[in-house]
């Protein structure tokens, strides 16, 4: 994956293949902002020729978004610089998620993930 847009769209098909549209306007919005991240990362890690990896997963009741970043560096939740247009990615992850979080992935990086709750 080398766009945010790209990430979007794959996850919008995924959902609907899936029968999940109600929860792909707010999957797709969070798929968008953590493959951001991960390509903004990824440019400055020392593994530059790996790119983000998107995975959804469908269980009973939870649709799991996971992107895989090359960089180490953890994701930090911050509260955006008043008319500052960076800083509102986590932000909105928080906000439309049930749960998120991150694991590092020793030698390739780290994995950050969103939880929605279906069903």
């Amino acid at each position: 994956m080398r766009s945010a847009r790209t990430a979007r769209v794959l996850a919008r098909s995924t959902l609907r293949s899936w029968s999940l549209m109600p929860l792909a306007e707010d999957a797709e919005i969070i798929v968008g902002e953590l493959a951001a991240n991960a390509v903004i990362h990824a440019a400055g890690s020392d593994r530059r020729g790996e790119h983000p990896e998107l995975r959804l997963l469908c269980r009973t009741s939870q649709l799991i978004c996971a992107v895989l970043d090359p960089a180490d560096e953890a994701p930090m939740l911050k509260t955006p610089a008043g008319a500052g247009e960076t800083g509102r990615g986590l932000q909105l992850v928080d906000a439309l998620s049930d749960l998120w979080g991150w694991s590092p992935m020793p030698g390739h990086g780290k994995v950050v993930w969103a939880i929605l709750f279906c069903g």
